[in-house]
């Protein structure tokens, strides 16, 4: 099994002893394999359209914001380690109330959102690649349909689902080094479009870089590990801030490669295949399936570990009582409620949202609950021994990114829609948590 199946499945079995089985090599694996899958496939046709010659700039700076809130994760593992991840920083840092309650709902939407949006890129790329087969059923099924595929097998056979999920990991990133050492070695490579007379103003490059923010969420996973990691003052640091400058590194590479072999032009007009498009220009037709089949791999995988992470996440809170009971109910070793209710969100924002609004949204949902992670390390800055001006500066990056984003959707009377969506998306987790309070305070106060 792979460190990060261990890492998921530690949420299952968090009642039982801990053994320190995760060394460098299996925390690093956790946080890349993470970080690293259908977020790249799915936003950089919509970074490029926008950052335009500054994309790779983009990338940076979500990257950058990544790496300053890795620090209070960093610290926050170190000295609450358990499979709670998140949720438990949120209960240590606010109380097991109402700001805390509706924050670990936010992170659990945030991750149905994104969900929503590998689903949407794996009928984009699938479709590309068997296109006689999506004629037949239908493209607008396609998304729909692999989130109720995975959901059915995460349910009858999640032991299958786990052991196929190294070979994914290992299959989306070969693609992608392949993408990369073939595209610079090509000499029909041009870096023109990279210089400076090609890039946006610096609020478009931070607004393209907070909705590609969603393409580093993934290192949050590693603290669902932290006490199985051996090691941790050690391991920690680096397998957090090195999973994420591997990636940023990787992506600023791959946006090198993209931009080298498309116009502008050509990028926004295959902006949903925009890499494969990339590939058919130094690699031909067989270039673009290959990575088609890349991108369909590592967009199932990214569901797929969406989907393990996030219906652990109604169990934690059902036992931590900040949602119903229900969802903690177990059958055959799965907890049915909690997944089928994962399954039915990720459902509805796939039919009904766009892609634009759909990558925003998913961005302000990890944005808010990060800022709010670096709040909660600064306020517990004595018990997890951190620098509290770091989390605080990470906790101002955090919304004043989120402030440009929506800023500059704003400016975009096309797009304005998606602040609506934002807004609901951060709103809703503190209604339902708080009328849900007030229910069972009334239960308890009944006859």
């Amino acid at each position: 099994m792979s460190a990060t199946s261990r890492a998921r499945r530690g949420a299952h079995a968090s009642h039982e002893p801990e053994r320190r089985d995760i060394g460098l090599a299996g925390a690093f694996s956790i946080g890349i394999g993470g970080i690293v899958g259908g977020g790249i496939f799915a936003t950089l046709g919509l970074a490029g359209s926008q950052a335009r010659g500054a994309t790779f700039l983009s990338f940076i700076v979500g990257g950058t914001v990544a790496l300053l809130t890795a620090y209070s994760y960093v610290r926050l593992s170190l000295a609450f380690p358990g499979t709670g991840g998140t949720v438990t920083f949120l209960n240590r840092a606010f109380g097991s109330g109402v700001l805390s309650g509706g924050l670990s709902l936010l992170l659990v939407l945030s991750y149905v959102v994104i969900m929503a949006l590998y689903a949407g890129a794996f009928a984009n790329y699938f479709g590309a690649l068997f296109p006689s087969f999506a004629h037949a059923v239908g493209t607008q099924t396609l998304a729909p349909g692999i989130v109720v595929l995975l959901a059915f097998l995460n349910l009858a056979g999640p032991r299958l689902v786990e052991r196929s999920e190294a070979l994914l990991n290992g299959g989306k990133l070969v693609i992608l080094l392949a993408f990369v050492v073939l595209g610079l070695a090509s000499p029909a490579l041009t870096l023109d479009r990279l210089g400076p007379a090609s890039w946006v103003s610096p609020l478009d490059v931070v607004g393209s870089g907070m909705l590609v923010f969603l393409s580093y969420e993934g290192f949050e996973l590693i603290a669902n590990a932290s006490a199985r990691i051996r090691n941790p003052t050690r391991t920690l640091p680096l397998a957090y801030y090195g999973s994420i400058a591997g990636a940023m590194f990787l992506y600023v590479l791959i946006v090198v490669v993209a931009l080298g072999h498309l116009s502008f032009e050509a990028l926004s007009a295959a902006r949903d295949l925009s890499v494969a498009a990339a590939a058919e220009t130094f690699l031909g037709r067989p270039g673009a399936a290959l990575m088609c089949a890349g991108a369909t791999l590592a967009t199932a995988s990214a569901i797929n570990a969406d989907f393990f992470g996030a219906s652990t996440l109604p169990v934690i809170l059902a036992e931590e009582r900040q949602l119903p009971r229900r969802y903690a109910w177990e059958a055959w070793g799965r907890h049915p409620s909690a997944l089928l209710l994962i399954a039915a969100l990720a459902v509805l924002i796939t039919v009904g949202v766009d892609l634009h609004a759909i990558s925003a949204a998913a961005s302000a949902g990890f944005l808010m609950v990060f800022a709010m992670v670096n709040v909660g390390n600064a306020k517990l800055a004595r018990e997890t021994r951190s620098l509290r001006w770091v989390s605080v500066v990470a906790a101002v990056a955090c919304l004043a990114a989120l402030g440009v984003m929506i800023a500059q959707i704003l400016a975009q009377p096309a797009h304005a829609h998606a602040v609506w969506v934002i807004g609901g998306l951060a709103v809703f987790p503190f209604v339902y948590e708080g009328v849900y309070r007030a229910a069972t305070a009334s239960r308890r106060g009944g006859p």
